[in-house]
């Protein structure tokens, strides 16, 4: 997809919240005194017994540090608020221990390494990846053993997760799905007497509005329209780099021929061209402040706060959409956590999924993070942002007048398609035919396709 390692302090639980939230939390068996030691109590099991309650499965509570893996963005702070805390309190036994790409901690490195985590954090997009790792499998019968019920998330969420499968196996459960949205900076809208974008504008309708807010001003260029890139903008869509069924490029199509089409467009508005192009434009607009709209993910969480707090007058509007998909703000773009196939520890890993998609985790993460939740509760969907201060008054409505499109099947080679066809977009952009670029994107992404099914 996009960029997602750039993926993943909250305003206080307050007043009446914050003794709602409690009291979940202690009926669910989260809650409890945080500075409480984490030895047995009269309703936990001593380290080292099997658990023994009514229905129960049997699980070895000695101590256990768990490895999970994030492939894409989490905040420290939001791991230990809604994973590690929560998962203390109710299995005192279960530690974490956090990864994080880097040089020598991705994924590949940590397998080669013999330091396979045991649960795993990213996309449903990248699944495949992982299971070309050999790290998935169908984590049905783990959830039926937990307690843990299915048909408690929005089904179109997990369908997104079992296309992955050619026999729809549930390879991980989904903890939060993604929305797009256009942010925009009010005080350029204000400095250049252009109105703020409404809802249900299409892509068509923003190239004007781009071009009167990229200029050059008091030796500051003013970029009116950063669309983040080309993966961003196809995912409306439904597009893949690689046809599933057949492992075959599927980059030379109407498509994808609109997507590069529209994207040149506003690249090439005078002023508004970025740096790199399929760079993020998120630090230009959040922190340069130079950015005037950004149609992209959520990132209500991924630094606004902090930015809003040092001065970007900001609001959002309904994501721009194509005129043959209104009102479609992407496919469904979900998070997810897998317990991989290795680990030596997948009932204790079950637990710490059943603690995080539990009602009240996810209220606490919609609440305080923003985060959308993958369950069917629709007044839990309600309470988006209400802990986050910073949110007040912003017009979050716009996020629920777009819906998802079903997420395509992805094959487990689109992850290493996305860099080539991004590559000969900048090609096109250079001046090169696009007929000829697509053609050639297809003839790279078959080459690469050939060369990984010999390995």
């Amino acid at each position: 997809m996009n960029n997602r390692g750039n993926r993943t302090g909250r305003a206080a639980v307050g007043g009446m919240t914050a003794m709602v939230i409690a009291s979940m939390l202690v009926l669910s068996g989260c809650g409890g005194d945080a500075g409480a030691p984490a030895g047995p109590s009269k309703d936990q099991p001593n380290a080292g017994e099997q658990t023994t309650k009514p229905g129960a499965p049997a699980v070895d509570t000695s101590p256990v540090t768990l490895k999970v893996f994030f492939g894409t963005g989490f905040e420290d702070k939001d791991i230990q608020n809604l994973i590690a805390d929560p998962v203390k309190k109710k299995f005192p036994y279960i530690s974490i221990k956090t990864y994080r790409p880097g040089q020598g901690t991705s994924i590949q490195e940590l397998i080669a390494a013999g330091d396979t985590p045991d649960i795993v954090f990213t996309w449903n997009g990248d699944l495949g990846l992982f299971k070309e790792l050999g790290l998935l499998e169908d984590m049905s019968g783990l959830s039926l053993k937990h307690g843990i019920d299915i048909n408690r998330f929005e089904p179109v969420v997990l369908d997104a997760i079992r296309s992955m499968s050619n026999n729809k196996e549930l390879a991980a459960l989904p903890f939060a799905v993604n929305f797009n949205a256009l942010y925009y900076n009010k005080d350029i809208f204000d400095k250049f007497g252009v109105a703020y974008p409404k809802d249900g504008l299409t892509w068509e309708e923003l190239i004007p509005m781009a071009e009167k807010l990229s200029r050059i001003e008091d030796g500051t260029t003013y970029r009116g329209l950063d669309p983040e890139n080309i993966n961003r903008m196809s995912m409306p869509l439904s597009l893949t780099m690689v046809d599933a069924k057949t492992n075959k490029a599927s980059v030379n199509n109407e498509g994808w021929k609109s997507v590069f089409e529209l994207a040149k467009r506003i690249w090439s508005i005078p002023n508004n061209k970025p740096g790199t192009l399929n760079a993020t434009g998120r630090t230009q607009f959040m922190n340069d402040k130079n950015v005037a709209m950004l149609p992209v993910q959520n990132i209500l969480n991924l630094g606004l706060e902090a930015a809003a707090a040092k001065g970007l007058n900001w609001d959002m509007a309904q994501y721009p959409s194509y005129k043959n998909s209104p009102n479609v703000y992407g496919h469904v773009d979900t998070h997810i956590f897998s317990v991989t196939k290795p680990s030596k520890y997948k009932d204790q890993a079950m637990q710490v999924l059943s603690v995080i998609t539990s009602d009240e985790v996810q209220l606490l993460s919609t609440r305080t993070t923003a985060r959308l939740s993958p369950l069917k509760n629709t007044e839990l969907k309600k309470q988006l942002g209400a802990d986050m201060a910073f949110l007040k008054g912003k017009h979050l409505e716009a996020i629920f007048k777009s819906t998802p499109a079903p997420a395509p099947t992805f094959s487990l080679y689109e992850f290493q398609a996305r860099a080539i066809v991004q590559k000969t977009f900048q090609s096109y952009f250079d001046g090169t035919d696009l007929n000829t670029t697509l053609r050639d994107a297809e003839m790279q992404v078959n080459q690469m396709l050939e060369a990984s099914v010999r390995k």
